[in-house]
């Protein structure tokens, strides 16, 4: 089974922007503002769709990176992808990765991908070497020292 994916609607980015996940996963909360509304309808956010219901969304390039970590490599593109709370932990994570990598793959004709993630975040960090990412390198948020990995896909 595979998932739509398509632009987020208004209604879509107002939802994504209440999902409200639980400690230490709180870190992913995102802040309701109309401005990020804005950002999410016009921005580089696409929303993942099952059976007509937003499952979850997916955003790519500058929007996915974070402050702090180095990004100078400009042959990948930086991908960040985000999941309702509710359907977290339930073992779907590898078909939604998968489908946002194909449609990636497909309309932005990239294939060397890089997504950043919070170091105590072990369940997306083994979904994303079980699909075929690597470390590539390591940094302290500025703003609260949190640490991130940085993880890369490179075609074999």
């Amino acid at each position: 089974m595979g998932y739509e994916i398509s632009s987020l609607t208004a209604d879509d980015a107002y939802t994504v922007l209440h999902w409200r996940y639980s400690p230490p996963y709180d870190l992913y909360n995102l802040t309701y503002t109309e401005g990020a509304v804005m950002m999410l309808m016009v921005g580089d956010y696409y929303g993942v769709y099952e059976n007509g219901s937003l499952f979850g969304y997916f955003c790519v390039g500058e929007d996915a990176q974070v402050p702090g970590g180095d990004y100078s490599d400009k042959s990948y593109l930086d991908i960040g992808i985000g999941m309702a709370p509710q359907l977290t932990g339930q073992g779907r994570g590898k078909v939604f990765f998968r489908d946002i990598q194909n449609w990636i793959n497909q309309n932005k004709q990239q294939t060397r991908l890089r997504l950043t993630v919070a170091a105590f975040n072990e369940r997306a960090i083994h979904l994303y070497a079980n699909a075929g990412f690597w470390e590539a390198g390591r940094f302290a948020r500025d703003s609260d020292q949190l640490l991130f990995l940085v993880m890369t896909k490179s075609p074999c």
